[in-house]
C-alpha cells in the first residue's frame, strides 16, 4: 500500500484580495502542509510447466538523489513486495526510486494485469502525482514480455506538486491508500516486447559487440562514489587514422542544445561525453563558426561602484552581454569582494549597460583586485573558450605550485629562487655613427647646471676614424649642444661597436671618470682575515694582478674562470670575494665566497626555530662544482646561513644550471612531507575551486542546471594526484635535478582512481563537486587510441596532473593535432575548456545515427 496524508493550515478567507492570495501561495511553498505515503507493490505468478523454475521478484532499489528522507525506506519483503512510508512537507518534495523486476526462472513471462488503486480525484491531481513506469518512461502494459534471465527497471515516484491555485490544496489531513499490483503469467502468443527506445549505452555496447570501432574496457575503474559497478564499460577505439576519422562521424550527440562526443560508457550504465560546442540547425558539423566562450582569466581592479548579476544574457547577433538574474550595485573591497565571487559584471555603473567582454568574478585576490574570467564572442565551435587550469593566487611572482595540479586546492607553497651566480657588468656597448658628437673632455654643471656637457665636441667623417675615439666621451646624440645627467666614456672600439663606461649612473659625490673606473684585483687564492675582510693572494706567493674598467676589454681573458676577485680592493683586501665562473669583454660571472650556507637532510624544531642536523649536513659556496650539486641530493634543507638555525627554513628541491636554486619556505616546524601532504593529499585539500572548475561550474549553471540536470548522473572525475617519482622532493635522497612526476607522466588507459580526495563527485564529501560536471582524464581520452578522434585543431585541458618541474605545474592536455601532451597550469596562451558530463543509465535517443549532420538526439521529455 502507498498511503498519502496531506495536511494544511486553515486557509485565509476567499474574500482576501489577490495580493494576499499570492502571499499565501509563498507560505504554502515554504511548508504549509505535509503528506504521508505508504506503498505496497505486489507481484503474483502462476506456472503451467512441471519441473520448471518460476521466479519473478524485485531487486536493487535505487533511491533518486534529492528524495526526502522517508519515515520508512522502500524495502523489499518476500521478494515480491515493496513497502515504504514517507512524509512530504512542502510542495516540490518528492520520493522516487528505481527497482528491478527480475525473471530469475527458466520460464518466459508476461504481464497479465496491472491494477493501480485508487485513481486520484480531479482535485487530488492538482497537487499530487505518482508515477509507475519503466525507468525510461515507457508505460507498463498488458502482455509485455519479461524473458527468463532478463530484468526490467521500474520507476516509482510520488510528487507533491505546486498547485496552480492555493485554494486547490486540501482543507483537512488526507489518507490516500494506493495499491499497485502487477500480475505476471507464463508468456503465450499474445506476448509483446517492451517498446523501449534505444539507449546511448546500447550504441557503444552494440558497436563493441560487433567490433565496429569500439571495444570493452576490462581494467580497474572508479566511476561511482556510491554504487557498486554493475555494467560493462565500452569505448570507441580506432586502429588507424581512417578509423579515427570514421568515429568522428559516429559519436555525435545533441543534448541541451549542445553538441557532444560520446567517449565511453560508465560502470553504472551511463554514457560519458565531452563538450563539442553549440549546435547549429540541430547539427554538429565542423563548419560551425565561433561562439561565446571564456577568454582566459586575469587579475582585474574592481574597486569601483559596479553592477553585478547572478547570470547574464548574450545577444549572438550583436555579440554583446548584459547582466541578469539578481542584480546589485557594489563597490569592491575586502568586505564585499568575497560575496561577489561567482557573479558577472560589465564593469559599468549602469545596470542596463551592455558590453562586448563580460567578467565572471572567479575569486577574491585583495581589497581592490579580483581573479576574473573573461567571456568573449570568439571561441572556436568545439570548446567553451580558453582558460588556465589555475591562476596564481599569491603575490609571489611564480608560475606555479604543486598545489596547482588540483581540480580543487587549499594550501599553496609557491617556489622561490636563489640565484647564487651573479653578474658584474664591467662595460656596456653600442654602435658608433658619424652623426654623433664626441669630445676629449667633459664638464659638469657648465654651461648647463647639474648636467654633463661635452667640451669642444666634434664629429668623425668616416668609419675609419672610429678607432681614434677610444678615450673620448659621447652622449650618442646628433645634437651638438646636447646635455644629460649621464655620459659615456669610450673604453674600447671594435669595428662599428664601442664599449663604454657610463658616468652618472651610480651614487657618488664626484662626476669624473676616476670614480667610475673600478679596479678588479684577482689571484688564484684568498685569505680569510677573520674580521669580515678577505685578501687576494696567489699560491706561488706572487702579487695579485689588478685590471680596471678602462683596460678591461683587452685584459678580461687574464682574469678568466676560477679566479678570486676583489672589487676596488685596498692593499688587495676587500669585504667580499668573488669566485669567477667566466669572463667576457663586458661581464664577470661569479659566485660570492661570502655565501657559505649549511644544507642538511633533516632538522629539529625547538618550538621557535629550526636547527639543521649536523650529522647529515654540508657547507659550501661553490655550487658550480658538480660535486656540491650532487651533495644537495641528500641535504635539501637550508637556513641560508652558516649556523643552520632559523625561524623559517627553505627546502631546495631543484637546482637549475648548477646555480639557480628553486625552493619553498617552511615554518612552524613543518617539513617538506607536510607541505606535499597539504598540497596534494590532506583531508581538507579540496577547499578552493581551481580556475577551470569555477569556469566549468559557471558554464553548467548557465546552460544545464534545471531540467537537463535530471538526465545527468553523478560520476567520478579523477584528478589523480598520485606521485610516481618524488625527484628532488624526497628529503632522504631525491635528486635535486629530477622533477616531481605524477602518475600520468606516462600516457596510459588506466581508469583506476585510488585516492578518495581525487575522486571528484557530488556524492564525495572529500572531493565534492558543486554540479555533476568535470573534465575528461588523459586515460579516458587515450582509450580512443588515435589522434584523429581527439583532435579539434585547438589544444584543450584535461583533468590529469602530469609533472611539476623546477617551478611550473603541468597537466595533461590534448594538443591541436590530437596528441596527448601537457600544458602549464597557469598558462594563458592555450588550453580550451571542454566540459564533460555523463548521461544517466537508461537515457534514450529519439533519432539520429551519430553523424555530425544527424547526431543522436537525446529524449528529454
Amino acid at each position: 500500500m502507498w498511503w498519502k496524508r496531506l495536511k494544511r493550515r486553515k486557509r485565509f478567507a476567499r474574500k482576501r484580495n489577490l495580493t494576499y492570495l499570492l502571499f499565501l501561495f509563498i507560505l504554502l511553498s515554504m511548508g504549509i502542509g505535509y503528506a504521508v505515503l505508504n506503498t505496497t507493490l505486489g507481484i503474483d505468478g502462476t506456472s503451467q510447466l512441471a519441473n520448471a523454475k518460476w521466479d519473478i521478484h524485485f531487486d536493487n532499489i535505487q533511491v533518486k538523489e534529492g528524495s526526502v528522507t522517508p519515515t520508512s525506506a522502500a524495502t523489499i519483503t518476500d521478494d515480491t513486495t515493496v513497502s515504504f512510508s514517507v512524509t512530504l512537507e512542502n510542495p516540490g518534495d518528492f520520493y522516487e526510486f528505481n527497482v528491478d523486476v527480475v525473471n530469475a526462472g527458466t520460464i518466459n513471462a508476461m504481464i497479465d494485469t496491472i491494477s493501480i488503486q485508487p485513481i486520484l480525484t480531479e482535485n487530488q491531481q492538482k497537487y499530487l502525482d505518482y508515477i509507475v513506469t519503466y525507468e525510461d518512461g515507457v508505460a507498463l502494459a498488458e502482455n509485455q514480455r519479461l524473458d527468463a534471465g532478463e530484468s526490467e527497471a521500474l520507476r516509482i515516484a510520488f510528487i507533491y506538486k505546486e498547485a496552480d491555485n492555493p485554494s486547490d490544496y486540501p482543507d483537512e489531513d488526507e489518507d490516500i491508500p494506493i495499491e499497485v499490483s502487477i500480475i505476471y503469467v507464463q508468456e503465450n502468443g499474445d506476448a509483446e516486447d517492451v517498446p523501449h527506445p534505444p539507449t546511448l549505452y546500447s550504441v557503444l555496447e552494440d558497436a563493441a559487440t560487433e567490433g565496429i570501432y569500439a571495444t570493452q574496457y576490462t581494467g580497474a575503474h572508479h566511476d561511482s562514489f556510491t554504487e557498486e559497478p554493475s555494467k560493462n564499460i565500452y569505448h570507441w577505439y580506432a586502429d588507424n587514422d581512417a578509423e579515427g576519422t570514421e568515429i568522428l562521424d559516429k559519436n555525435n550527440v545533441l543534448f541541451a542544445g549542445h553538441c557532444w562526443q560520446m567517449i565511453r560508457t560508465t560502470d553504472t550504465g551511463g554514457v560519458k561525453m565531452i563538450y563539442n560546442g553549440e549546435a547549429v540547425d540541430n547539427q554538429c558539423l565542423s563548419t560551425r563558426g565561433n561562439h561565446v566562450g571564456y577568454g582566459f582569466g586575469a587579475k582585474r581592479t574592481l574597486s569601483y561602484n559596479y553592477w553585478y548579476g547572478t547570470d547574464y544574457t548574450y545577444d549572438s547577433s550583436a555579440k554583446i552581454f548584459k547582466i541578469s538574474g539578481t542584480t546589485e550595485q557594489v563597490t569592491w573591497n575586502e568586505t564585499t569582494g568575497p560575496g561577489l565571487v561567482g557573479k558577472y559584471t560589465c564593469e559599468s555603473a549602469n545596470a542596463d549597460d551592455s558590453c562586448s567582454t563580460l567578467y565572471l568574478v572567479e575569486s577574491y585576490f585583495d581589497s581592490s583586485t579580483a581573479n576574473v574570467i573573461r567571456l568573449k564572442s570568439n571561441s572556436n565551435y568545439s570548446q567553451f573558450g580558453d582558460l588556465q587550469f589555475n591562476m596564481s593566487r599569491t603575490s609571489i611572482a611564480s608560475s606555479g605550485s604543486p598545489a596547482y595540479v588540483g581540480y580543487m586546492l587549499n594550501t599553496i607553497y609557491e617556489p622561490e629562487g636563489n640565484r647564487l651566480r651573479n653578474y658584474e657588468y664591467v662595460l656596456n656597448y653600442n654602435s658608433l655613427g658619424t652623426t654623433y658628437w664626441y669630445s676629449h673632455d667633459i664638464v659638469w654643471g657648465s654651461p648647463v647646471a647639474n648636467k654633463y656637457n661635452l667640451d669642444n665636441p666634434y664629429q668623425v667623417s668616416e668609419a675609419a676614424d672610429y678607432p681614434s675615439l677610444v678615450g673620448e666621451y659621447t652622449f650618442r646624440n646628433t645634437k651638438q649642444t646636447y646635455t644629460n645627467s649621464t655620459v659615456q666614456y669610450i673604453a674600447a672600439v671594435s669595428n662599428n661597436r664601442y664599449y663604454y663606461i657610463q658616468l652618472g649612473n651610480e651614487s657618488g659625490s664626484t662626476h669624473d671618470l676616476s670614480f667610475y673606473n673600478h679596479t678588479y684585483t684577482y689571484g688564484d687564492s684568498y685569505t680569510d682575515n677573520g674580521d669580515g675582510t678577505y685578501t687576494i693572494t696567489n699560491q706561488d706567493e706572487s702579487l695579485p694582478t689588478t685590471v680596471n674598467r678602462t683596460n678591461w676589454f683587452t685584459n678580461y681573458s687574464n682574469v678568466g674562470a676560477g679566479k678570486y676577485v676583489c672589487k676596488n680592493a685596498v692593499n688587495d683586501t676587500c669585504g667580499e670575494v668573488w669566485y669567477t665562473i667566466s669572463t667576457t669583454n663586458t661581464t664577470i660571472t661569479y659566485i660570492s665566497v661570502n655565501d657559505v650556507y649549511k644544507y642538511s637532510s633533516g632538522f629539529t624544531w625547538d618550538g621557535s626555530k629550526y636547527i639543521l642536523d649536523n650529522d647529515t649536513s654540508v657547507s659550501f659556496w661553490n655550487i658550480d662544482d658538480r660535486t656540491n650539486v650532487a651533495s644537495l641530493n641528500n641535504a635539501h634543507y637550508t637556513c641560508w646561513n652558516a649556523s643552520g638555525e632559523c625561524t623559517s627554513v627553505s627546502y631546495v628541491y631543484y637546482v637549475y644550471d648548477n646555480y639557480l636554486l628553486d625552493y619553498i619556505n617552511l615554518s612552524n616546524g613543518k617539513s617538506v612531507n607536510d607541505a606535499l601532504n597539504e598540497m596534494l593529499y590532506d583531508t581538507f585539500v579540496n577547499s578552493i575551486n581551481s580556475t577551470i572548475k569555477s569556469g566549468v561550474d559557471a558554464w553548467y549553471k548557465h546552460f544545464l542546471l534545471g531540467v537537463y540536470d535530471s538526465f545527468i548522473e553523478d560520476t567520478v572525475y579523477c584528478n589523480d594526484r598520485r606521485i610516481l617519482n618524488l625527484g628532488g622532493w624526497d628529503p632522504a635522497g631525491g635528486s635535486a635535478t629530477k622533477y616531481l612526476n605524477f602518475k600520468n607522466i606516462n600516457v596510459t588507459s588506466d581508469l583506476s582512481c585510488v585516492n578518495t580526495t581525487d575522486q571528484f563527485s557530488v556524492s564525495n564529501t572529500s572531493a565534492k563537486l558543486t554540479y555533476k560536471v568535470g573534465l575528461m582524464s588523459s586515460s579516458e581520452m587515450n582509450l580512443l587510441n588515435n589522434n584523429n578522434v581527439l583532435k579539434t585543431g585547438y589544444p584543450y585541458n584535461l583533468i590529469s596532473p602530469y609533472v611539476f618541474n623546477n617551478s611550473t605545474a603541468l597537466l595533461r592536455a590534448v594538443d591541436s593535432t590530437g596528441k596527448i601532451s601537457s600544458i602549464p597550469s597557469t598558462s594563458d596562451t592555450s588550453g580550451g575548456v571542454r566540459p564533460a558530463i555523463s548521461l544517466k543509465p537508461g537515457v534514450t535517443y529519439s533519432s539520429g545515427d551519430g553523424s555530425m549532420a544527424n547526431p543522436y538526439i537525446v529524449n528529454t521529455d
